[in-house]
């Protein structure tokens, strides 16, 4: 798929769309409890999940399409948490970042050749770097950075999962923590393999490695100068006290309101925890990445860490059982419907069967025509039979009762005798 319907659908449209219908349904989901703490339970999940697939994926754009599902999962929270201009707030920002990563991935993968495996790039900071600069900007966004875009928004749906000061909140709360931190994990682990490492790509594609032209750059100016800007002039209009410029939109029952709770009841380490241990843990990763690589190479090698990195890398393995026991058995399902129904009794009954018997029909009639003339007599009387057995022997006299057997037996004689004579 190209970059920009990468950035258009996984930024702004397609993929969001369900987080916003949920937006526009909250007066219908706020008088719905279970269905609140199921968003909060499937957001946590989905957040963790997918972070923990792109921390181990190689393809460029595979590691951004599954932060688009981590931060996904982060709009579940907030809707889950009835906090729906936090999430509206969200949404806008993640446009924002997210479309410079898929539009930034874009052009360094126009700078190379279309190679788009970190494994085989490396090295292009000096090459690429413009390319660097908008793919670290929306990196650091990506992971809430402090005073980023990012930050203003997915900072707060953390804190206000723990500001909601109930079980589930708690342990998603600590959930979206561990996802935060493997956010800025795959983001270090992108930005290192792609532009600081040493190069392991081919040697024509450095050679030929250039930045795109100017109708590529203007995009990812605006989308970078957004993702530094936006979350700090927005937040009031979106999430600021007392701000009503979106209660004609999105209803809030008072008993969810934990906004003024999460701003002055939770303590001010857990408000840090997110930010503080992301920043330690990416600090910790490029040290590993800059010191010591084979590290995590030998870490691979073995035969427990190749099964690890086997499982993530293979999205738990359900891609394989979707495939093994729901694909290949509805494609076999759909090839007997295909064969026996769709090719089988519809035919028969349809425009093939239609088609087929009326040209045995009159393949049949056209036998009728031999050429001698006591078959055209024959055909001749049994004709003149017919037209007056419809006209003298009606089924039904006109009193209602049915035809004898007599004149049955009757007409069958006259038919014996027509065909006895010729």
């Amino acid at each position: 798929m190209p970059t920009p319907v990468s950035a258009l659908i996984h930024a702004a449209t397609m993929v969001t769309a369900g987080v916003y219908l949920l937006m526009r349904s909250s007066p219908l989901l706020e008088y719905s409890p279970t269905v609140l703490l199921l968003a909060l339970w499937i957001g946590a999940i989905t957040t963790l999940f997918a972070g923990t697939i792109g921390l181990f994926q190689n393809d460029l754009k595979k590691v951004i399409a599954y932060s688009t599902c981590s931060q996904l999962g982060m709009l579940f929270i907030a809707v889950g948490l009835s906090q729906y201009n936090v999430a509206l707030f969200h949404l806008v920002n993640h446009a924002f970042f997210k479309a410079l990563l898929f539009l930034g991935a874009g052009s360094i993968i126009h700078a190379m050749a279309d190679e788009q495996d970190m494994r085989r790039l490396g090295g292009l900071v000096k090459l690429l770097p413009f390319s660097y600069a908008m793919m670290l900007i929306g990196s650091l966004s990506l992971a809430a950075m402090p005073f980023l875009t990012g930050f203003y928004s997915k900072d707060l749906i953390i804190e206000l999962a723990f500001g909601q000061f109930e079980f589930s909140g708690q342990v998603v709360y600590w959930l979206a923590v561990i996802s935060a931190i493997f956010t800025m994990t795959y983001s270090i682990r992108l930005l290192f393999l792609t532009f600081l490492s040493a190069p392991n790509g081919a040697k024509i594609n450095y050679e030929h490695s250039h930045e795109g032209p100017l109708t590529m750059a203007i995009p990812l100016i605006i989308l970078a100068i957004m993702s530094i800007i936006f979350g700090y002039y927005a937040r009031d209009f979106f999430v600021g006290l007392g701000s009503s410029s979106l209660a004609h939109s999105l209803f809030v029952h008072p008993n969810h309101i934990i906004s003024v709770e999460a701003e002055f009841a939770v303590p001010t380490i857990l408000k840090l925890l997110p930010v503080v241990a992301s920043v330690l843990v990416g600090l910790t990763v490029l040290a590993i990445y800059q010191l010591a690589p084979s590290l995590l190479v030998s870490i691979t090698k073995t035969k427990t860490g190749s099964s690890i990195y086997a499982f993530f890398n293979q999205r738990y393995w359900l891609e394989l059982i979707v495939n093994k026991f729901i694909v290949l058995k509805g494609l076999s399902l759909g090839y007997v419907f295909n064969k026996q129904l769709d090719r089988g009794a519809i035919e028969l009954i349809g425009p093939y069967g239609v088609v087929t018997g009326l040209s045995s029909v009159s393949g049949l009639i056209s036998k009728l025509d031999t050429g001698i003339i006591t078959n055209y007599a024959l055909y001749i009387l049994l004709g003149l039979i017919s037209f007056i057995s419809l006209v003298f022997f009606a089924p039904i006299d006109p009193q209602g009762e049915s035809i004898k057997a007599a004149q049955y037996s009757q007409l069958f004689i006259l038919y014996i005798f027509a065909l006895t004579a010729f």
